[in-house]
């Protein structure tokens, strides 16, 4: 069922009782008059939309119905705490809203879920009390373009138990603390303001095959990202990096793809001893790099070295291997 223009300041139970229990959607859109919201506990609703509205305060109370929660270009201030009411709820969106603090302690409650998306808020503040969780079938955590500064993961260890993670399009300048997860699999960390990042806290992570950067200030690959043993792909693309020694990769057996786009690199260098194996993409395309231009150079090239400590191995100087038939570089 679907409302629209709907003209009352509070949806309750006064309205709801008039809906017939085969009502399984319910959707208010373009209700500027919205203010108040609650869900009976008889409600049948299993998905439940409301868009852009006024609405600043919703309950639900106790319901088993619920599956879907989408609240999207409201003025709520909150993560409604009555949301652990929903015992079976799967999906919850609360985006485009005026949401500034995120309590991941209210998972305890919703053993169902598997999406929370509060992207287009303005949080500034993750917070958790909680280690770990008994039951859980978390899967995506999306808290892109959102007001993070600075995020200290040890005290956030329920970030660990969903599977993906987007912490895009933020003001993160520092991401710290030890970190361990055996769910992770997709850390997305592009658009913010890191500089440096330190992977030397973190435990070894079997699950993690994604993680991109894009788009920070970095100048350098992180310190023991060897610790991060099964990534498949890393993004290091818009970021300031102007050499790389790839022998900071060598011990990612299963790397197949680097991006280093869009940075300032004029080296990179191979060495025999010690390279990522598997890497058969190597990214490089709209790199600026920065040298003298004086003495009639006209351009600054990118030049990728292969060097080896055993000066009859030719074949592997000289792009003559197997490693240099599997690797496609992309300019």
């Amino acid at each position: 069922m679907r409302f629209k223009h709907l003209d009352t300041l509070t949806f309750d139970h006064s309205i709801a009782k008039h809906l017939v229990e085969t009502v399984e959607e319910l959707e208010i859109v373009d209700s500027r008059a919205l203010i108040h919201f609650i869900l009976p506990s008889a409600s049948a609703i299993q998905r439940l939309t409301i868009a852009r509205t006024q609405l600043n305060w919703i309950h639900f109370q106790p319901n088993e119905a619920v599956l879907l929660v989408s609240i999207v270009s409201s003025n709520l201030q909150l993560v409604p705490p009555s949301l652990r009411n929903l015992n079976n709820v799967k999906y919850i969106k609360l985006q485009k809203s005026y949401i500034r603090y995120l309590n991941l302690d209210l998972l305890q409650w919703l053993r169902k879920l598997d999406t929370l998306d509060l992207m287009y808020n303005k949080i500034h503040t993750l917070a958790s009390t909680f280690q770990c969780l008994q039951q859980h079938n978390l899967v995506t955590l999306n808290l892109r373009n959102n007001q993070l500064r600075i995020l200290n993961l040890e005290l956030l260890p329920l970030i660990g138990l969903f599977e993906q993670v987007d912490l895009s399009h933020n003001k993160i300048e520092l991401l710290v603390g030890r970190f361990s997860s055996d769910h992770l699999q997709t850390l997305i960390v592009s658009h913010n303001r890191l500089k440096v990042i330190d992977f030397c806290q973190w435990d070894s992570m079997p699950t993690l095959a994604k993680m991109s950067f894009e788009a920070n200030e970095l100048t350098r690959v992180p310190y023991c990202i060897h610790h991060l043993p099964n990534l498949t792909y890393v993004g290091f693309g818009s970021n300031k990096f102007t050499q790389v020694d790839m022998e900071r990769f060598g011990e990612l057996e299963n790397l197949t793809t680097l991006n280093f786009s869009a940075n300032r690199i004029s080296l990179i260098t191979f060495r025999e001893e010690n390279y990522p194996v598997r890497l058969s993409k190597l990214i490089l395309s709209n790199n600026q790099a920065e040298c003298d231009l004086s003495f009639g150079v006209t351009f600054c090239p990118l030049d990728i070295e292969f060097k080896s400590n055993v000066s009859y191995r030719t074949g592997w100087m000289n792009n003559n291997s197997t490693f240099h038939r599997q690797l496609v570089i992309v300019k």
